[in-house]
């Protein structure tokens, strides 16, 4: 078990990192949202900020609350939906290159 000292220390570690890979990956989609992967790049913004909220949620609370586990699912749908565009995109692009 983690002394509650060091978890206590996590926390803003947490926030403090997650933030800025939030902002970073808004950046990006700012960058990049006119190309094709424009749209998934959104998304994962979305599931690093989930993620970040879950984490910090979790040294708060402990890992068994109904808030937790919702934060999980919808990350985890977050990221099916993510890997699912990514495939329709490559299937997209490669029927461009063998009809043009």
């Amino acid at each position: 078990m983690i002394p509650p000292d060091i978890q206590l220390l996590g926390i803003p570690f947490a926030l403090v990192t997650g933030t800025g890979a939030g902002v970073f990956a808004l950046l990006s989609w700012g960058i990049f949202r006119d190309s094709p992967f424009g749209l998934a790049i959104a998304l994962l913004s979305l599931v690093m900020v989930i993620l970040t909220i879950y984490h910090t949620m979790l040294l708060i609370v402990g890992p068994d609350t109904l808030v937790l586990h919702v934060l999980r699912s919808a990350a985890n749908t977050i990221i099916a939906i993510f890997l699912g565009l990514l495939i329709l995109r490559h299937y997209q692009i490669q029927q461009r290159q063998s009809l043009g």
